[in-house]
């Protein structure tokens, strides 16, 4: 029997320190992810000083030692269960508005027991040592009832938020605290069940929390990927719009019978152009700033093809060792092309040029058409706009990067895009 309960909460600690290094190497920082993390620790820690009060149990010669580790493992307890109680707070938080006070209810509570166990080797009245031996006190379901209650009062807070959860959500989050609340009752019923049920079912529960996490997040980057994916097709979609491809055509048609070298290169430029579009689409990593320039360049000659002497192009680039997202300043251009020089009666200037500094890169796209651009009242068309956006969460998302905008109107538009030095590699 003292080997299986030995064994048992042994198995349970190495499965807390398991996940513990699971939260520590995958999960993103949170306050709620936080909590989870220090509950893990406190569990593995906690099954392994009662795995040792088991070893302990039936000496006499130890009895200090005894004591100290039983206090110990039920004070983990204690603190494992308000620390649940503010991780269940901040998981609400992210759904709904929730009152601060809800998110210290229980620290009370376990203040109190904690303190009925600590001082009851003086009164005797939670537990105290017989030969050795660990026995309840009068009090002891009073002290099992003050972790119980807190954890029933997170169990009725879930069912009263329930219409600010999902479903699954509703089922996974009031899964964690039945198994618990069902060991206090066990306990209560069986006291020579003892500590054990109840520690190894705060386990179980902890594995059901970050299984559940687990799923969560990867639900979220399936998500995350499919959007980006999205992304770039939209952006790409914008880009191949059927005036840029007419205007395009009708450019090369002309060519071919006034200057027909000069419209097989065209040609050339457009099918790198097309090129360019469907392997930026395929691309999920960052690309060399090099082949976003080539592919821009292929953009812009066909874009004067149409403009003629109406579009100034002016290349200021210092470096291109460095990555970016597929399409980020392809964009850019382009609205600096339709929406700045474009329409502008006497046309304009795009300059593009890039920097490096001790800590970043920049790239910025320049042009003096008619500005007056601002993200806030979209004064570009709603397609523009939302290409913009993509950019700036596509930046942030695969290298940190941030894009600005300086407008002014009847003097020109400026973006600048910053990658960030150490995430460009």
């Amino acid at each position: 029997m003292l080997i299986a309960k030995v064994g048992s909460e042994a198995y349970g600690a190495c499965i807390a320190l398991v996940l513990l290094v699971g939260m520590l190497t995958t999960f993103k920082k949170s306050l709620k992810n936080y909590c989870l993390i220090l509950i893990l620790a406190a569990n593995g820690l906690m099954l392994i000083i009662d795995a040792l009060t088991w070893w302990l149990e039936y000496n006499d010669k130890v009895r200090t030692l005894y004591v100290i580790f039983t206090i110990s493992s039920v004070s983990l307890l204690y603190l494992i269960v308000a620390v649940f109680n503010y991780y269940i707070y901040f998981y609400l938080s992210e759904k709904c508005s929730v009152p601060a006070w809800i998110g210290h209810f229980g620290v009370p509570f376990c203040v109190l027991g904690f303190v009925m166990w600590l001082t009851s080797p003086i009164h005797g009245q939670v537990f105290y040592i017989e030969n050795g031996v660990y026995i309840h006190g009068p009090l002891y379901m009073l002290s099992q009832l003050l972790g119980a209650g807190v954890i029933f009062f997170d169990f009725v807070l879930t069912i009263i938020y329930r219409k600010n959860l999902e479903l699954l959500d509703f089922i996974a989050v009031i899964g964690y605290m039945l198994l618990p609340l069902f060991a206090v009752a066990m306990t209560m019923l069986m006291p020579s069940v003892g500590s054990a049920f109840i520690y190894l079912s705060v386990t179980l529960s902890m594995l059901m929390v970050y299984t559940f996490i687990h799923v969560q997040q990867s639900i979220e980057l399936k998500e995350k990927e499919n959007a980006l994916t999205q992304e770039r097709l939209a952006i790409m979609m914008s880009q191949i719009q059927p005036h840029f491809l007419y205007n395009s055509l009708n450019a090369i048609y002309y060519l071919c019978t006034k200057d027909p070298e000069m419209a097989q290169e065209a040609i050339g430029k457009f099918s790198d152009y097309l090129r360019g579009n469907l392997d930026s689409l395929r691309t999920k990593e960052p690309v060399p700033f090099e082949k976003e320039l080539d592919h821009i360049k292929n953009y812009l000659a066909l874009e004067k093809m149409r403009f003629d002497d109406d579009l100034n192009i002016v290349y200021d680039i210092e470096t291109k060792d460095f990555k970016l997202p597929a399409l980020t300043v392809q964009p850019i251009v382009e609205n600096a092309v339709k929406y700045g020089v474009g329409k502008s009666p006497n046309g304009g200037t795009v300059t593009i040029s890039s920097r490096e500094y001790d800590d970043r890169y920049e790239i910025v796209v320049d042009d003096d058409g008619v500005g007056g651009y601002t993200e806030a009242k979209r004064e570009y068309d709603g397609r523009s706009h939302i290409g913009i956006q993509n950019v700036r969460e596509r930046l942030k998302l695969q290298c940190k990067g941030s894009l600005n905008i300086v407008s002014e109107l009847g003097v020109g538009t400026t973006v600048t895009i910053v990658i960030p030095k150490e995430d460009t590699k």
